[in-house]
């Protein structure tokens, strides 16, 4: 969740001072509020920028119209979120969105006034919204209305992240965070607060919460995982896997993004037990020759740059260990022995993962290639344990080759 301090006074120096005691406090967005930029103009953007470099600051201009001009004069004064008005017409806003792209910041359309939010919600989802706002407005507030009305058939309709404003306190908020609101807008109950950092940090514990659920759930999902992964190892291809390094004159280990690192920090471990042990890619890596051995790592046994280096180590007569979830995917097919570790790659992401990964509903909430490459981490670690049984290494040993010129 993100909590974003809405400043809608008239003052800028008021402004200023709440938005430090806020920041103090915690929060993570500071919005300069319509007001304020009615009467300071783009100037109370600006400041808020320069006085808070490290927070993401939104201006809410509400834009009805002109959505290109209002966005860039935004962007051009240091916004990182601007507000559109969801009732404006669609080009305004695709307009707005536009411009948001060039300048590499985001829009966010508020639903106030639209009567059916639902179907809006998903029309402007389309068109590449970065945020939708539900907002009951201070004029509806006083006729008895909530954004609790609408915000769970929003956040249930859409994939992008949904904020909520109307209102908000400390009594409200764990309800809109259980509903599925990933930025939570707060008002009156902070800038008219004796103590506005107070209240920013006792929102900001309430959050806590939810993150701490979040964190021990993908902790207990992963480790789960990495057990099964553990059980189902088959003693045949572990056997292989070892018994190739064991024979081999030279061990070029080769992974791409995360399973890379994986593999280098197996090659460290190997290089600590004396192998001779190279990383693909690495300036000093010598030529790869008959009676060498390489370890590739790939979840889907399908990444172009690996397969590539498989073909390579065929042709030149060496050996190949794969690492991958896909037995019969190509990196497998080449391999004298496949070490299947079973893991959700990235394309078995499903789509509707991210929008509501705050609220653990999903079994996965560790993303892409996770699953994989922990998995993969743990059982090199097992690996390495065999082996400084079998050659009776011992932590001192190790550090004997840990590098020392750092």
């Amino acid at each position: 969740m993100i909590l974003q301090v809405a400043l809608d006074l008239t003052d800028i120096d008021q402004a200023l001072s709440i938005a430090e005691k806020a920041a103090h406090g915690g929060a993570h967005w500071l919005e300069v509020g319509t007001p304020l930029i009615k009467k300071e103009g783009m100037r109370a953007v600006e400041l808020m920028k320069r006085r808070f470099p490290d927070r993401k600051i939104v201006a809410d201009l509400k834009t009805m119209d002109t959505g290109a001009l209002e966005v860039e004069m935004a962007a051009r004064h240091g916004a990182d979120v601007v507000s559109i008005l969801g009732v404006a017409d669609d080009k305004t806003i695709q307009d707005a969105i536009e411009v948001a792209r060039r300048y590499g910041i985001r829009i966010m359309v508020d639903l106030i006034g639209v009567k059916d939010k639902v179907k809006r919600a998903k029309e402007l989802e389309k068109m590449g919204v970065h945020y939708i706002l539900v907002h009951t407005g201070i004029d509806e507030q006083v006729q008895g209305k909530t954004p609790l009305e609408d915000l769970e058939s929003v956040v249930k309709t859409v994939r992008v992240p949904v904020a909520v404003a109307g209102g908000l306190n400390l009594e409200t908020i764990p309800k809109v965070i259980e509903m599925g609101a990933t930025v939570i807008i707060v008002g009156g109950a902070i800038t008219k607060a004796k103590d506005p950092g107070e209240i920013t940090r006792r929102i900001i514990d309430l959050f806590w919460g939810e993150y701490m659920m979040t964190i021990r759930k993908a902790m207990h999902d992963i480790a789960d995982h990495v057990k099964g992964v553990a059980d189902g190892l088959k003693i045949e291809q572990a056997r292989g896997f070892v018994d190739a390094m064991i024979g081999a004159n030279k061990i070029f280990v080769y992974g791409a993004g995360r399973s890379g690192l994986v593999g280098k920090a197996f090659a460290m471990r190997l290089m600590h037990l004396d192998f001779n042990v190279y990383v693909v890619g690495e300036t000093i890596t010598p030529a790869f020759e008959p009676g060498d051995l390489l370890i590739a790592i790939s979840g889907s046994g399908e990444t172009k740059s690996i397969v590539d280096a498989a073909q390579i180590a065929r042709a030149q007569g060496g050996k190949i260990v794969s690492i991958t979830s896909y037995a019969n995917s190509t990196l497998g097919k080449l391999a004298d022995v496949v070490l299947e570790i079973p893991g959700r790659t990235k394309s078995d992401v499903p789509t509707d993962y991210i929008a509501r990964q705050m609220l653990t509903k999903y079994k996965w909430i560790a993303p892409m290639g996770t699953l994989f490459e922990d998995s993969t981490m743990v059982f090199l670690d097992g690996v390495i344990a065999l082996l400084m049984a079998t050659f009776q290494k011992t932590e001192k040993d190790m550090k004997k080759k840990h590098a020392t010129l750092e």
